[in-house]
């Protein structure tokens, strides 16, 4: 990898370390570098993780009450698509080898701009990756869209349709013919032939083979058994999916069947390494997504100490592609614009395609074939399960679970031989960034500047207004001062109506929410209104809302909501050892709580502070076990179409 002014881990890269300043010469290890002190040319090693500290933004996560925004969240539908526009053309002069005048002069013409304009866009997007440095700064004025008018683009389109895409193969010219012919029966003024030529070479070329020439003549641009197109590299191409694993586990009070848990696994296609995880009791959502993600960007150093892992594992840095099938969880906006806002494009399976995700399949069956060996497990089936009773054999908590896959993951898997790749996907990971002697090594990634508003741009958003009270979110108040100057604030595009704000929270603590100030276009930390409310999730906020239909109240306040909240937890408390649902209940509260610490420890640790690691739950004595009884849940999930 080249130097950049942005990476200190390229070749050439320099960064200051102890006052001393030093250039990055070369690679010992994904672990180590091997750099030159500038003052005197000696040279020494140093660990990649001290040089990601001295990259990352100087705030402690653990204070932080503001956090700058990437830009995303205020762009409108017509931006963001616009800003989607740009990115696509840009990303065809960055990736070009040696962009010539000529490409750039009709990228410009493409999207309505100068020249100068298209190289400053290359040179702010080419540093920033930020799809939100693309869009437009004012109302668009149809700048940027097609310069023919609307009714002449659905002719030509039309056209383009039913002409030019089928087996007659015909020339533009004669489908200008065509074009013309229909506009001028319309009474309007039909496109130039230049801007037909250009809506035609934006077709993809396995489209047109497909739609012209038939299902053979694209069949090339078929995946083939083993390989993935792009993934050539670490990083290139990840695969991202969930599933439900295959064990009981206790809960880590009283050591009782709780059922299962859920997994979703991100997989580097290169070297099939697993570059993140995230589990959960909770089904698939989209915060399971946006977690993972995090989690396989982000270096993990923290992560593992908080589990009291020693091993390494030094897959991180972001993807330039994550390929996911087409589960709602996937293709939800929050989830596609925050990749978008960093630089990841997101892709869906091609329906009835079911190879393109075989990788990351193939792995997730590996991975319950070794759950199967564990005490509790619940094998594929009832019928490869038999007489065993997974309920009465359940002995792992969920902690123990994670760390247990954790530990087979980088301790087991990482590093056997695989016979797709020949070689162990270390190895294989290994060799793509450092180099193996056959091909060049791509360098170490480009460490993440700031990793707590990467977690951030993963939660999920809402756009509610700010009443005089504060800001009201699912029945529960919010108030800071920082919100004061948009009481009852108009839309300054629509006077007669409220203007709406960015919200964030983490579903696992709704206890703060992150409100972004347009102005300031920051996020600022908002707390319970009645600060003397209990922090809850999001899971029994749903339980309490229940409850009260179930009670026929008319109307719910928030006195209301918490004075119910309060009256369960006594309830649970009371049949904590009775029912697995309640226990199960009880032990996602635990569970969010002390992943939320996890998740810390692995962004202070990115960020270069952290107090060590986070003690593991104790133990306490099992008690007798009970019916167990998840099948249902898991059968629906994978008669759905899931691995």
């Amino acid at each position: 990898m080249q130097s950049t002014d942005s990476n200190p881990l390229a070749l050439g890269g320099v960064f200051t370390l102890d006052g001393e300043r030093f250039a990055t010469k070369g690679y010992l290890s994904l672990d180590k570098v091997l750099a030159t002190r500038q003052s005197d040319g000696s040279e020494q090693t140093i660990l990649v993780q001290d040089i990601v500290r001295l990259f990352v933004k100087p705030e402690d996560p653990k204070d932080l009450d503001e956090v700058g925004a990437t830009g995303i969240e205020q762009l409108s539908e017509e931006d963001w698509k616009e800003a989607e526009r740009r990115q696509k053309a840009i990303t065809i002069l960055i990736e070009a080898a040696k962009p010539t005048r000529a490409l750039v002069a009709a990228i410009a013409k493409e999207l309505g701009r100068s020249v100068a304009t298209i190289y400053k866009w290359r040179a702010v997007y080419g540093a920033s990756k930020n799809i939100a440095d693309l869009a437009p700064h004012h109302p668009s004025g149809g700048r940027g869209k097609p310069r023919i008018e609307p009714t002449a683009q659905e002719v030509t389109q039309e056209v383009i349709s039913g002409f030019f895409m089928n087996k007659q193969r015909l020339k533009p010219a004669k489908v200008m013919e065509e074009v013309e012919a229909r506009c001028h029966r319309l009474g309007i003024k039909p496109p130039h032939i230049n801007t037909l030529r250009r809506r035609l070479a934006a077709i993809s070329e396995r489209k047109r083979l497909a739609a012209r020439e038939g299902k053979q003549a694209s069949e090339k641009f078929e995946a083939v058994p083993g390989r993935f197109p792009g993934a050539d590299r670490p990083n290139a191409v990840w695969q991202i999916d969930h599933t439900p694993v295959d064990i009981c586990i206790v809960d880590d009070v009283y050591r009782r069947n709780i059922g299962r848990c859920w997994i979703t696994v991100a997989i580097d296609v290169f070297s099939r390494c697993v570059v993140g995880f995230y589990l959960s009791l909770d089904k698939p959502n989209a915060t399971s997504v946006g977690m993972c993600l995090v989690h396989a960007i982000l270096p993990k150093q923290g992560w593992l100490a908080a589990h009291s892992i020693e091993l390494s594992w030094p897959n991180w840095g972001k993807p330039v592609t994550v390929h996911a099938d087409n589960d709602k969880t996937f293709r939800c906006d929050m989830v596609t614009r925050a990749a978008k806002s960093h630089g990841i494009n997101l892709e869906w399976r091609p329906v009835r395609k079911p190879r393109w995700g075989g990788h990351i399949e193939r792995l997730l069956g590996t991975f319950n074939t070794e759950i199967h060996s564990l005490p509790g497990t619940t094998f594929s089936s009832p019928e490869e399960r038999g007489e065993y009773k997974p309920h009465e054999e359940a002995a792992l908590t969920f902690t123990e679970l994670e760390k247990y896959i954790a530990l087979y993951l980088v301790g087991r898997y990482h590093i056997k031989f695989h016979n797709g790749i020949k070689r162990s996907p270390i190895k294989k990971y290994e060799g793509g960034i450092l180099g193996d002697g056959v091909a060049l090594g791509i360098g170490l990634p480009e460490p993440e500047r700031d990793p707590f508003r990467l977690r951030l741009d993963f939660l999920p958003l809402k756009t509610p207004t700010v009443q005089s009270n504060g800001i009201t979110w699912d029945g529960i108040t919010y108030y800071d001062p920082v919100l004061d100057p948009w009481i009852h604030a108009k839309d300054p595009e629509s006077p007669n109506e409220k203007r709406k704000f960015i919200c964030r929270r983490d579903p696992r603590d709704i206890s703060v929410i992150w409100f972004l100030d347009p102005e300031k276009d920051t996020y600022f930390k908002i707390p319970y209104r009645n600060c003397e409310h209990p922090s809850i999730n999001l899971w029994e906020l749903l339980e309490v809302k229940r409850q009260i239909k179930q009670e026929g109240w008319d109307e719910v306040d928030e006195d209301l909501l918490f004075a119910t909240y309060d009256r369960l937890q006594s309830l649970v408390r009371e049949a904590s050892q009775e029912t697995q649902r309640v226990r199960k209940a009880t032990q996602k509260k635990r569970t969010h709580a002390q992943k939320a610490r996890q998740e810390q420890a692995q962004v202070e640790e990115a960020s270069g502070r952290t107090d060590g690691p986070t003690p593991i739950s104790q133990r306490s004595d099992p008690s007798v076990p009970e019916h167990w009884d998840d099948d249902d849940e898991v059968a629906l999930y994978r008669e759905s179409g899931s691995p």
